[in-house]
């Protein structure tokens, strides 16, 4: 039994070290989608699996393993694992200073006197929902807001679209409206994703539109942008009979979602993504994007990322070297052009999925443009997925997303009401 212990203490040490450094010893793309899952577990749950190891511990105990030196050494190895995972916890409470800061610099000093009423002021423990840290599920229980789910947005020839409206239970009309584009490399996922910031924007009278949208193999880019399109289309027409003000939409997304809600931002009114709407305004007022993908060409270079080339090219149906004008209409960096809207980018720095020089690159771009109000948010210690539960660095991270769309919404008003911005005032 000693023995047992100490083989799942190694194996646990490894999961430890692959929070902090994933590992990169293949291409497989199941290989790599296990270091993913394995590090956001662990990573993001790291009390809930302290919590688990205890129980694993304490039954190794009861049968006799602590008893042989091997059993004590496996029980050394567990406890110096859990050092590094509290040491990280700490720190990621303290995320918070750190995208205040860089909110800071880049909205201006200004930027403190938006903050919404409920930001954490302190940096401790206390500054976490410990309720929906455990139990995640809490969040669909909030008695603040109601669901509407399997709403119809497009049928038409065996295709199916639905939607999730997320609205606060007490919402007024012409609400700010949130439109929540779910990841899953374009071939898996529903939409369910993001429910901590729709949570979140509806409690503040926000309206959150959680789309579908067709997935690959069966479909091809750019299917999945139209389909995008086709959930604006729906809201500008049908909107309002919800509560919500069609005129003022904010898109968001993670990963896939992240490159969709991205094109869809920069491409307003596009005609080859509007098939039979293509009269439809369908700008929208900013975007928010959690470590997206942004430049398709460039993971068909040399040493490249090989299990999201073979995915681009069951989504695309063609490599850059065959169609390069297709990767080029496919990637958001390409698609930058005078008067971008509003950008928010936010990328973790030990993400295994998506180099954080993509976000970079393309902040880079924008910045370039001339993008109003752009926002990047470099999370040290943090890797992909860390917004899909109400994890440590989701509850740091998620009341700044809030303070930016507040900001957008009250520029919007001040514009639309030909008042000066809110900065200016400030400053």
């Amino acid at each position: 039994m000693a023995l047992f212990f100490l083989l799942w203490s190694v194996f646990c040490a490894l999961l430890t070290v692959n929070v902090f450094q994933p590992f990169h010893w293949s291409d497989n793309r199941l290989f790599v989608l296990s270091v993913f899952a394995a590090g956001w577990l662990i990573g993001d749950l790291a009390l809930h699996w302290i919590v688990f190891n205890l129980g694993v511990t304490f039954f190794f105990f009861i049968a006799g393993a602590l008893e042989s030196k091997p059993g004590q050494f496996a029980l050394l190895l567990m406890l110096l694992g859990w050092i590094p995972l509290g040491w990280r916890f700490r720190l990621l409470i303290r995320l918070k200073l750190l995208v205040d800061q860089q909110m800071k610099a880049a909205l201006s000093a200004g930027y403190e006197h938006l903050q919404v009423e409920d930001y954490p002021k302190t940096v401790s423990a206390t500054s976490i929902n410990w309720r929906i840290y455990w139990n995640p599920f809490l969040l669909l229980k909030d008695a603040r807001i109601e669901i509407i789910s399997n709403i119809p947005f497009y049928q038409d020839q065996g295709i199916s679209l639905t939607l999730d409206i997320y609205r606060s239970r007490h919402h007024a009309s012409d609400c700010p409206v949130l439109l929540q584009i779910h990841g899953g490399a374009w071939t898996i996922g529903k939409n369910n994703q993001g429910i901590p910031l729709m949570v979140r924007m509806a409690t503040q009278g926000w309206i959150c539109f959680s789309i579908s949208y067709r997935l690959s193999p069966q479909a091809v880019f750019p299917d999945h942008l139209i389909d995008c399109k086709r959930a604006i289309h729906w809201i500008k027409t049908n909107g309002k009979s919800y509560g919500a003000d069609p005129n003022f939409l904010v898109v968001t997304g993670g990963s896939a979602g992240a490159h969709l809600a991205a094109l869809t931002a920069l491409t307003p009114g596009d005609v080859e993504f509007q098939p039979e709407f293509a009269e439809v305004d369908t700008t929208v007022q900013g975007c928010v994007a959690f470590y997206g993908i942004y430049d398709l060409e460039t993971h068909f270079e040399k040493n490249s990322n090989l299990p999201l080339q073979n995915v681009l090219k069951t989504v695309m149906r063609s490599t850059p070297h065959i169609n390069p004008a297709k990767f080029r209409q496919a990637s958001p960096i390409r698609r930058i052009s005078k008067n971008p809207p509003p950008f928010m980018l936010i990328q973790g720095e030990i993400d295994s999925l998506i180099a954080p020089d993509e976000t970079l690159q393309f902040h880079d771009a924008l910045r370039k443009a001339d993008t109003p109000y752009l926002v990047l948010l470099k999370l040290p210690r943090v890797g992909h997925g860390f917004d899909a539960l109400p994890t440590v660095s989701a509850q740091m991270v998620l009341p700044v997303v809030e303070q930016f769309l507040s900001f957008l919404r009250t520029e919007f008003l001040c514009a639309t009401r030909h008042e000066p911005s809110r900065i200016e005032k400030i400053n």
